[in-house]
């Protein structure tokens, strides 16, 4: 069981991964006493660098694993003739198996991908390495390599896989990637004393807003709530801390559109995957941006503010943007007035009282000249929804607490508001009756609501 409350999809193997690996430890490899951990990693990164050159991108599985097992044969030859102990059969296959992952997979962490309660990765040095499972739990993992060195060489390596064009080093110290099957990498070193990983794994890619009544996130009331206003093409800001559960819930509303709408996602690292093979019986018209860092010249950039409004010559019905943190708010927020409404965005928040001091925050930070009345109209005028998540620390649950409406300013100069939903004694999403604009109403009812959902006590979890 994760958080959601349920046993998520499994990611994909990679595309070169034989079906039943091994387990690769770092125990499993020195069992014998053959190999200990200094000589394991070594081998792993001369064998490594023997291959760089014929373990290509596009080679065959199959013929990889044999040009592997031929170099891990090889070394353990010249083990022998050396005098050093002879490495087991055991162990050659582990030593094949972890050079396989570091070129083709994430290495020593490969098998927690294949795991279906893994929810985040960090690590810290080399030899240093925390898992969080769904459930809460922290464990210790294996180390990912021999020597800091050789885990920036790693982490490198990474960075050129599939062109992202994305650098590496002490001109570049923070590194943010999106690697294949739903993981999200975040490298920094060179500005602090070790270099330091963190991975998310996304899972949850083809989700619905059933799926999310299933898992506790929503209530029915709430998924109704948001079905009608997908299609009454009201304006939705997802909001929460961090790991509440906004990108899934972003995805299940996704795909809740029809399918010939053309969507266009625009992000700082694929997270959506609205793009992925597997939902294209969900999305028939869908196009994926992220926006591109500097390279160590300070030139080729492409921010998210720059493609917000690019976005809108594309033709799109929705934009969705995965998180507006800088300055693609104020672009968004005139995308969600007068280009493409029924579009959505993800925002961190606190608390649903700082959202509009974090509209603020963004603004100015952005420099784009806006004063804070002006954005609070803009956010006004926009009339998004607000829907918040929020994560139970004891059980990792994550589900929507409340839901606002909000409209433009009136009395004052902050935007107008309603809570429609507020938490109820469980925490979750509860229907306050009375609590929503006439016109909102009017506009879901048409679109299917049944507006008896926001009256009834049954309406709050059980």
């Amino acid at each position: 069981m994760n958080g959601y409350g349920f046993i998520p999809r499994p990611v994909s193997q990679l595309r070169a991964a034989p079906s039943t690996p091994p387990p690769v430890t770092e125990a499993t490899a020195r069992r014998d006493g053959a190999v200990d951990g200094e000589e394991l990693w070594a081998a792993v990164a001369q064998i490594s660098r023997q291959l760089v050159d014929a373990l290509s991108d596009g080679l065959d599985a199959s013929h990889a694993q044999r040009l592997i097992e031929d170099a891990v044969r090889d070394w353990a030859q010249d083990q022998t003739t050396a005098g050093k102990p002879v490495p087991s059969v055991q162990q050659r296959a582990v030593l094949a198996r972890l050079v396989f992952d570091r070129r083709y997979g994430l290495g020593a962490l490969q098998p927690y991908l294949r795991r279906d309660d893994v929810e985040n990765i960090v690590v810290n040095g080399h030899d240093q390495t925390w898992v969080t499972y769904t459930d809460g739990r922290k464990d210790p993992g294996p180390a990912v390599a021999g020597s800091d060195e050789e885990l920036i060489e790693w982490v490198q390596l990474l960075a050129r896989r599939g062109d992202t064009g994305r650098e590496f080093s002490r001109a570049n110290p923070l590194l943010d990637l999106a690697l294949a099957d739903g993981v999200r990498l975040a490298v920094v070193h060179w500005v602090s004393r070790r270099p330091c990983l963190a991975l998310r794994i996304h899972r949850m890619i083809n989700v619905t807003l059933d799926d999310l009544i299933e898992y506790g996130t929503v209530t029915e009331a709430v998924a109704q709530f948001l079905r009608a206003a997908l299609r009454a093409r009201r304006n939705l800001v997802v909001c929460g801390e961090v790991n509440t559960g906004k990108t899934t819930l972003v995805r299940a509303l996704a795909n809740e559109l029809p399918p010939d709408e053309r969507i266009i996602t625009l992000e700082s690292d694929f997270e959506l995957f609205l793009d992925d093979p597997q939902l294209a019986h969900r999305h028939h018209d869908v196009v994926a941006w992220e926006a591109r860092q500097a390279n160590s010249e300070g030139a080729g950039q492409v921010r998210l503010q720059d493609l917000v409004p690019a976005s809108l010559r594309m033709n799109p019905d929705r934009v969705i943007v995965g998180e507006a943190r800088q300055g693609e708010l104020a672009p968004m927020l005139e995308v969600m007035y007068s280009g493409a409404r029924g579009s959505m965005c993800t925002l961190h928040v606190h608390r649903p009282a700082h959202i509009f001091n974090r509209v603020i925050q963004l603004g100015r930070r952005a420099g784009l000249g806006y004063t804070p009345q002006d954005l609070h109209l803009m956010f006004g005028l926009a009339e998004p929804l607000i829907v918040y998540l929020e994560r139970d620390p004891g059980t990792n649950a994550r589900f929507v607490s409340e839901v606002m409406e909000v409209g433009p300013p009136a009395d004052g100069t902050e935007p107008t508001r309603n809570h429609i939903f507020v938490p109820g004694a469980d925490g979750r999403a509860t229907p306050i009756g009375g609590h929503i604009s006439g016109d909102l109403l009017n506009e879901l009812t048409a679109a299917g609501f049944n507006p008896a959902l926001l009256e009834q006590a049954a309406g709050r979890w059980s």
